[in-house]
């Protein structure tokens, strides 16, 4: 099958991302989102072009060419018309499913699903379609367009036909795809929200402030991002929410810290509120302190 238009159903960091990524590869995307952040995610994907066009990565028509590819919708009847389906909203089952039924009796009956579950599981979500064996796990990470790999995943009834599709679209991405077991949590979500829990749980026992924990654990290890600024970037309420269904799951290994909790309750969400772990800039960058700057 000729994929050449997708829908991105979730217009979150995760969705543009996506969109992003697939757009400056040649897609066309149809973004979906509920409400009017659609909009602002089209700003934000400009911004986010605008800040690889400063550093020379793209030119001005590169990124107007990639722009032209995204188009954003309300209307979820626009899907009669797409030739793959990537599902991006919050990891909330009943969300997710609702979802995927609309989207399952609007679609052409030979269109594949992608579900990007950090913590739901691929059969679960596919019981309530009746495409069940065209449903795969692909787990792209954010920042999207950046990270090289993805994680998937098949259902029970997934079928190879599917796994193939999926495995060519994201390597028409540029992700080198690893096939795991089905598992709630995936291997990155799992390693990500432990090593984020631990230095929360150093920052609130005081063993050091926010910055020297997030250098310390960034340089020891060649990261380029740090625990606490990958926490402010996904959204502090997504990572909570990702500890707790873990913690139902496997859990108090992946009992929440309290100062996270905190945060959440504070509305320090992170980049999208301006204040998680750290302050941001309108540019989305982290802000320096005056002390920083001099």
């Amino acid at each position: 099958m000729d994929i050449r238009k997708i829908a991105v159903l979730g217009a979150g960091r995760l969705g543009r991302g996506i969109a992003e990524n697939a757009a400056s590869k040649g897609y066309d995307v149809l973004l979906f989102s509920q409400g009017a952040g659609g909009q602002d995610a089209l700003k934000r994907i400009e911004k986010s072009l605008d800040r690889k066009l400063a550093k020379w990565a793209i030119t001005e028509s590169e990124k107007k060419m990639i722009l032209s590819r995204i188009s954003h919708t309300l209307d979820l009847k626009e899907l009669s018309k797409v030739d793959l389906v990537v599902e991006a909203t919050i990891d909330h089952f009943y969300t997710k499913q609702e979802l995927l039924r609309t989207a399952d009796h609007l679609c052409r009956p030979d269109v594949v699903f992608i579900a990007t579950s950090s913590t739901l599981q691929v059969s679960d979500l596919a019981r309530g379609i009746t495409r069940n064996e065209l449903l795969v796990g692909l787990h792209f990470i954010p920042p999207v367009p950046e990270v090289p790999v993805a994680e998937l995943v098949r259902g029970f009834s997934t079928s190879e036909r599917a796994v193939e599709i999926a495995k060519k679209f994201a390597a028409q991405m540029g992700k080198e795809i690893i096939e795991i077991n089905e598992s709630p949590g995936l291997v990155n979500p799992r390693a990500l929200i432990s090593l984020i829990n631990e230095a929360a749980y150093m920052l609130d026992e005081g063993i050091g402030d926010a910055a020297a924990i997030e250098t310390i654990i960034k340089e020891s290890w060649g990261m380029t991002q740090g625990p606490f600024e990958m926490a402010d970037r996904l959204g502090l309420d997504l990572i909570l929410n990702w500890m707790e269904q873990m913690q139902e799951e496997f859990g108090d290994r992946y009992a929440p810290c309290p100062l996270i909790r905190r945060y959440v309750r504070q509305k320090r969400l992170g980049v999208k509120t301006r204040l998680g772990f750290f302050p941001y800039t309108a540019e989305d960058t982290i802000a320096l302190s005056q002390e920083q700057e001099d």
